[in-house]
């Protein structure tokens, strides 16, 4: 007799999941668009409303700001280790992204007028190209490639600890607008990067036949990709206008 949605063999002790509990391309679809439309959801409301919110209260509106922040960086290490509480922590991180997001947006558009829609049009058709590639193996997660990859992780991250050094005794930015450029368009290309790695897991996690809830936890990462590749088409955006200036 079959028991569902899960059972156990009483033989071998190995979890066994029904069909309609294991993992799909549809389910991570369905899981990464829902929280998308969390994030830009409130991401709209906080940049319509934000002229205002800083005029009343700045301090208890950058208060939150922070604890957000803070709430979203544990919401993904949660929800990236956690299978069973990926579910909770991918809309409690969707939600603080979405303050976050709709904030520098709102900033982004009162200095360069059309920004925003240039930074979304730019993520989608990276998110597009990037799919296209894997879908069809041009592009193959191997293990040199996740070699390169992990390299690539050190590299950002020591370059970040410099720009975040660097910035301590920097005063005039102007005179180093071309070295910022230069590494955000690295820092672009890390994101594009890690993004093929979210292909693979979303791959492996459907061919290996895992839960559902293996479904949150990989549309987290790719939310995680999606939104840093948003931040930094941003950046990059505004320091070109910058230059022109």
């Amino acid at each position: 007799m079959k028991q569902s949605p899960l059972f156990s063999n009483i033989q071998t002790g190995e979890v066994v999941y029904d069909d309609v509990d294991r993992a799909t391309y549809k389910g991570i679809t369905i899981k990464t668009c829902f929280l998308l439309l969390i994030t830009i959801a409130i991401a709209a409301v906080v940049a319509f409303a934000l002229p205002q919110i800083l005029e009343n209260n700045m301090t208890a509106f950058v208060t939150t700001l922070l604890i957000s922040s803070v709430v979203g960086f544990i919401s993904v290490i949660v929800g990236r280790t956690s299978e069973r509480l990926a579910k909770y922590f991918s809309v409690i991180y969707a939600a603080c992204e979405g303050l976050f997001l709709g904030s520098i947006s709102a900033i982004a558009e009162a200095y360069v007028p059309g920004a925003v829609t240039t930074a979304l049009f730019s993520t989608l058709i990276i998110f597009a190209v990037m799919l296209t590639l894997f879908a069809t193996g041009i592009l193959r997660v191997g293990s040199k490639f996740r070699s390169f990859c992990f390299a690539f992780t050190l590299g950002a991250l020591g370059i970040i600890m410099l720009m975040s050094l660097f910035s301590l005794f920097i005063t005039d930015y102007s005179t180093y607008l071309g070295v910022m450029i230069g590494v955000e368009v690295f820092l672009l290309i890390y994101g594009i990067v890690t993004l093929s790695l979210n292909f693979a897991e979303a791959n492996a996690v459907v061919q290996r036949g895992a839960s559902k809830g293996a479904e949150w936890s990989v549309s987290l990462g790719l939310m995680i990709s999606i939104v840093y590749i948003y931040v930094e088409v941003l950046r990059l955006i505004m320091l070109f206008a910058a230059r022109d200036n």
